[in-house]
């Protein structure tokens, strides 16, 4: 059978599938709210249905009485009675319903032809872009990829949770942690004074790591990542803007093997004891669910899109998104001022810790402003570069400071660098000190020994 043909055909739907949920909105409350909230008027396919939830939903919404006389003096006012069909159409509702009592499955019947029916329209758009030359095959593939996405979220009850099921959740969450005696609930850096000041990094928020050049964004993201991968077996996806893949797996092998990243690139000076260590630490890796993603151009959408082809791979329930860096990104429109580029990147970032329900580390570049600074330079919010909206939309501000960057020659040099925690959302601010191995750019705990 042809595609023509096949579009040609007349779409899914159930008429009496759709009476039988009106016509329950009709008889009780419940089934009332059951519908309202899990249904659109576009999931109707009978234009007249699809008036009668709008205007059901209406008076419901206004705290109205819904019920067969109500609803028939409502179509009166609002003058559709006779388009309608009056008093027989509100009797054909009312005699579709059975029973009340498999509502919920009838909005389900309704709700599934109304996907199909979309599929269906998606598919046509596809297809039309398909033959069209007009846009980059890139934007027709990001395109048709939202379309079927936005479908199929569309295609899934309401997240709504009544409060006793949240304070249930909740309960068993302290329970849990009570009974392991667990410190970390979300996923941990490896660093262990930071780690019980945050807690871990938790599903569904935003981390932003701040710092001027040299500081260690990298090193210290890089290692995050590493211990994630490595130790809890959690899937990460890096996105790395600045480096290529190849310069983040030599900086994450040096880290692994502590083998001096300069060295690493002259074999001769590289002992057959450090070989050895390289190649442990390359066997790890190469094993590890470490995924990263070089692209030199990245916009809100390309990221959104990438993400939800990860996670719909990696179904472990766990994830960590890390961006390096937040500057480097654009945004799929093109917008004339850059702190609202900024802000749409920041709230775009926020908003796919929410969707995917994993944390997101994004590195961001401090205001040069901070040099300027007489007397200290250790970062403050009012620091972060291009937009106020990434404070306001991190859930975490972590700063990286190391004093001995700003030490002058001659001076005996600090290898501790500062981890500033300035703003968490759920829990303390406050101060951890690690050790930074420049050379093979890997921070650890103060008290680790190994410097």
């Amino acid at each position: 059978m042809s595609t023509s043909r096949e579009f040609d055909r007349i779409p899914p739907f159930n008429l009496e599938a759709e009476r039988s949920v009106l016509g329950s909105c009709l008889l009780d409350r419940d089934s009332l709210l059951i519908v309202i909230e899990g249904l659109r008027a576009e999931d109707f396919y009978d234009p007249r249905h699809r008036t009668a939830f709008e205007i059901i939903a209406s008076m419901a919404e206004q705290d109205n009485a819904v019920d067969s006389l109500t609803f028939r003096e409502e179509i009166k006012k609002r003058g559709v009675e006779d388009r309608m069909g009056g008093l027989p159409f509100v009797a054909e509702l009312m005699d579709a319903v059975t029973t009340t009592a498999n509502i919920e499955y009838h909005v389900g019947i309704v709700r599934d032809k109304s996907v199909h029916r979309g599929l269906i329209t998606v598919g046509t758009d596809i297809s039309r872009m398909g033959f069209s030359e007009e846009i980059g095959i890139d934007e027709a593939l990001e395109t048709a990829e939202q379309k079927v996405f936005e479908i199929a979220r569309s295609g899934r009850s309401s997240r709504l949770k009544g409060a006793r099921e949240v304070v249930t959740s909740a309960i068993g969450e302290i329970e849990k942690r009570l009974a392991g005696g667990l410190d970390i609930t979300g996923v941990p850096s490896g660093f262990t004074d930071f780690d019980k000041l945050s807690g871990g990094m938790q599903p569904g928020s935003l981390y932003i790591l701040a710092a001027r050049p040299s500081m260690g964004k990298t090193a210290f993201a890089l290692n995050v990542a590493q211990h994630a991968a490595l130790q809890e077996d959690i899937p990460v996806l890096m996105f790395s803007l600045e480096m290529s893949a190849e310069q983040i797996a030599q900086r994450m092998l040096s880290a692994e093997s502590r083998v001096n990243l300069r060295q690493m690139f002259e074999s001769r000076k590289v002992q057959n004891e450090q070989w050895q260590e390289l190649s442990k630490a390359a066997g790890n890796l190469s094993k590890s669910p470490i995924y990263i993603d070089d692209s030199s151009t990245l916009n809100t959408l390309d990221l959104r899109g990438r993400c939800r082809r990860f996670f719909a791979k990696h179904k472990s329930g766990k994830g960590l998104v890390v961006l390096d860096y937040l500057q480097l990104m654009n945004v799929a429109r093109k917008i004339e001022n850059r702190q609202q580029e900024v802000s749409e990147i920041s709230r775009a970032l926020k908003g796919i810790a929410r969707e995917f329900k994993v944390p997101v580390l994004a590195l961001s570049q401090l205001s040069r402003d901070v040099e300027k600074r007489g007397g200290s330079k250790k970062p403050q919010l009012s620091d972060l570069r291009d937009s106020g909206a990434i404070e306001q939309d991190a859930d975490m501000v972590i700063f990286l400071y190391r004093e001995a960057y700003y030490a002058q020659e001659g001076e005996t040099v600090d290898p501790t660098s500062e981890v500033i925690v300035a703003k968490n959302r759920n829990g303390p601010t406050g101060k951890v000190d690690l050790i930074f191995f420049k050379e093979y750019a890997r921070f650890e705990n103060k008290l680790s020994g190994h410097y």
